[in-house]
């Protein structure tokens, strides 16, 4: 080992200091790095878990639709089926008529029932339909609202 006073102790104080300085960046760069790997793995999960609830309302979203566009076409059949009856009886009431004054009444009562029924119902299944698109993009709506929130720029 050199004495204190020696030329070489100044050189070895500097390469000790270096190599201090080295390990002491390495660690900190070490940490630096597993950091942000940790920080993009629970982002990696977050992404994951984020985009299986968004599958899970796009199939929620199909159910209501499904059962609800099931439930619309039961209703519009029912309502034909009462519609066509009623044309029927009227048409067999037409037939029925014995002057032509009782045959203009019937097709009159015939055609205004028929035309406020069409538009009643027309109404009713609009409504119905509008209800069913609301009800159904809820799910939906609800993942587009928890997106803005959790992708913002102020929570990134």
């Amino acid at each position: 080992m050199p004495s204190p006073k020696s030329p070489t102790a100044p050189v070895a104080q500097t390469f000790e200091r270096t190599m201090a300085d080295l390990k002491q960046g390495v660690a900190a760069a070490t940490a630096a790095q597993a950091e942000a790997s940790e920080k993009v793995i629970k982002t990696a999960k977050d992404v994951a878990a984020f985009y299986q609830g968004t599958l899970q309302a796009f199939t929620e979203a199909s159910k209501l639709y499904a059962a609800g566009s099931q439930d619309l076409f039961r209703q519009m059949t029912a309502s034909n089926k009462a519609a066509i009856s009623e044309s029927v009886a009227g048409v067999r009431a037409l037939m029925a008529a014995k002057t032509v004054q009782e045959r203009i009444e019937l097709q009159t009562s015939l055609v205004r029932a028929s035309t406020v029924a069409a538009v009643s119902e027309t109404g009713r299944f609009a409504m119905a339909g509008y209800d069913l698109a609301e009800k159904a993009s809820a799910p939906l709506t609800a993942r587009v609202i928890l997106a803005v929130e959790t992708f913002s720029p102020a929570k990134i």
